[in-house]
């Protein structure tokens, strides 16, 4: 069984600094988790994606890989972004309770 958290007991259960500090260390070193499985998962996108090209045309493997590293955004714009995308989700939830409850 796969363990899986909600983005809302993520900022529960991490303090801000913990976040900051894990997204900084993604930014310079990758994904955290079982190492390039972000390569096995975008060879796997290049194989569903071949049959559905145009003929001549070859998938590339970095079109699938995700850009771990940019610079632009530090780890408080990330955060930042994060609890937008909570307050998205706590927003849908709540419209689908209401619709649910006529």
């Amino acid at each position: 069984m796969a363990w899986r958290m909600t983005p809302a007991e993520v900022l529960d259960r991490f303090a801000e600094e913990e976040i900051i500090r894990l997204l900084a260390y993604q930014k310079l070193y990758g994904p955290v988790g079982p190492t390039r499985l972000d390569v096995l998962f975008a060879r796997l996108g290049m194989d569903v994606a071949a049959p559905h090209m145009k003929k001549g045309k070859h998938p590339k493997l970095r079109d699938h890989l995700m850009q771990w590293s940019r610079p632009r955004r530090t780890g408080r714009e990330l955060l930042t972004a994060v609890k937008g995308l909570q307050a998205g989700f706590e927003s849908r939830e709540k419209r689908s309770r209401a619709g649910g409850a006529r």
